[in-house]
């Protein structure tokens, strides 16, 4: 018999079944921008290993983003991953206001044009 290798793509697992199907938090408005920061005493409650590595990567505030790129996993994976953290109690997040980041860049790039 032939010696046959698994596919390249044998430990690549789909998005869709990290999060149960789901794509969005159920109850929340979390965007990439979204700070999380782990509550200490509650990051016990992480089941799965995709949680544990949030709870691990956050103990101070940290964009869903960046755990994105950190994690290599898709921003809106981590929307729901950080949701259902959110509901145990294991994660606080801060809001941000996406206006007020759009103003804080157009400014910032306003005097980087006039530095010119």
């Amino acid at each position: 018999m032939a010696n046959q290798e698994a596919p390249a793509h044998a430990g690549f697992i789909r998005p869709f079944i990290l999060t149960g199907g789901r794509t969005v938090a159920k109850k929340y408005d979390l965007r990439w921008e979204t700070l999380v920061e782990t509550v200490p005493a509650q990051a016990w409650v992480a089941r799965t290993s995709e949680q544990r590595a949030v709870v691990s990567l956050s103990p101070q505030p940290i964009s869903i983003a960046e755990l994105s790129a950190m994690m290599h996993l898709p921003a809106q994976v981590l929307v729901v991953v950080v949701g259902d953290l959110l509901d145990t109690g294991a994660v606080r997040v801060h809001q941000t206001d996406p206006v007020e980041i759009e103003l804080s860049a157009l400014t910032r790039m306003i005097e980087r044009v006039r530095a010119l």
